[in-house]
């Protein structure tokens, strides 16, 4: 990506006047074409209310049909959910489970990744755990836990503690090859790597909009295939879901035949809208062009991690990482985090080490300054 382009973009994101900003894989800054969005929609609702809606629900039409778009999806295969722990608990709690049924999992999940699926043992549902290798999960050991009861595997495309990206080409393959469910964790890659839900096999997806997609917390996306929505029984019902959603007078106890099944009741307008703002700035750079940029900057991050003998735990292929980079190192991770944030540097701890995470409009001034910034933490300390 051209650095005038990069300069251009910078003007959307006034966090960078105060502070330097490499916590996106965390809570991301949003920009200011979202701030706007969200602004008229609260001018609206204060000064009209409801003479808006027909304005607020073709909005919300054509924001679903960029996150299809997003995801190479189908339009009626997408929900909207308030978080990836919503989404995900939607596959675990809306499939039809028979004991003696197991799930795959990571040993090194995010928790909203773990929780959902530990809580179906209580219907005898078995959790096998996929070990790590080298801060990697390896097909061979997904393929060799998989057996006759095997339902369903769960596994995030981007691990949150190390950055590892998943083949996910290759896992969709072994799924569909074994006659297995394929859900994605896709908070740690969506907005920042191009997705293929039917290229990948993926059967389900959820993703909360606060990370890389640069929108606001509280909403999400959420995929079903087509083939299994009708099986699928949302755990959470309300007004929404029925096909006459709007005759209240009639109930009839129907669920709608799309995605729009999991949308239970009255739905997070401010949050969507500033989805709808965020998707647009990125459609408008280009997802591939975003992908190029973050992996220019990690590339930056290993080698001045490198260059001072820190180690990198984040795998140094391109084709094996995310956005973010973790490194360790002789010093207090407290310590370094609160050091920098002091200087008015943001970045996170995780997985045991310094997590660094850019987005497209960071620099690399900005990723030179903070390892400045790591320098003098350590001297004054």
């Amino acid at each position: 990506m051209e650095k005038n382009i990069v300069e251009a973009y910078r003007r959307e994101f006034p966090v960078t006047d105060k502070y330097i900003y490499l916590d996106h894989a965390g809570v991301a800054p949003i920009p200011l074409r979202e701030r706007s969005a969200v602004e008229a929609f609260l001018s609206q609702a204060a000064e009209g209310g409801a003479f808006y809606y027909p304005k607020w629900a073709q909005r919300v039409a054509d924001i679903r049909k960029s996150c299809a778009k997003l995801l190479r999806a189908e339009l009626d295969e997408i929900a909207f959910i308030k978080s990836t722990s919503h989404g995900l608990s939607i596959v675990a709690e809306g499939l039809d489970w028979r004991e003696g049924d197991n799930v795959l999992i990571y040993e090194k999940e995010f928790p909203s990744n773990l929780y959902p699926w530990m809580n179906l043992e209580r219907k005898g549902v078995g959790v096998k755990i996929i070990p790590s290798r080298d801060g990697r999960i390896m097909i061979d050991s997904i393929a060799q836990l998989i057996d006759s009861r095997t339902r369903l595997l769960a596994i995030s495309s981007v691990q949150f503690s190390n950055g590892f990206r998943i083949d996910l080409e290759q896992v969709g393959a072994l799924c569909k090859q074994k006659n297995i469910l394929l859900c994605v964790d896709a908070i740690q890659s969506l907005g920042i790597i191009p997705m293929d839900v039917k290229k990948y096999h993926i059967d389900f997806l959820s993703a909360d909009a606060h990370k890389w997609l640069l929108g606001p917390e509280g909403i999400g996306i959420f995929y079903c295939r087509s083939e299994h929505i009708e099986k699928m029984r949302p755990p959470l019902v309300g007004w929404k879901c029925v096909q006459n959603e709007l005759d209240f007078d009639h109930p009839h106890f129907l669920f709608k035949t799309n995605a729009l099944k999991f949308e239970e009741g009255s739905m997070n307008l401010i949050g969507i809208i500033g989805l709808g703002a965020a998707l647009d700035l990125l459609f408008e750079i280009g997802i591939e062009n975003i992908e190029e940029r973050v992996l220019d900057l990690g590339d930056l991050i290993v080698q001045e991690a490198k260059k001072r003998d820190y180690v990198v735990v984040t795998p140094n292929s391109r084709k094996e990482r995310g956005g973010s980079i973790t490194f360790t190192g002789q010093f207090h991770l407290l310590q370094i985090w609160e050091g920098l944030r002091n200087r008015k540097a943001m970045i996170n701890v995780r997985g045991g080490g310094l997590r660094i995470s850019p987005h497209f409009y960071n620099t690399e001034r900005e990723i030179m300054a903070v390892f400045n910034l790591i320098d003098q933490v350590i001297i004054s300390d």
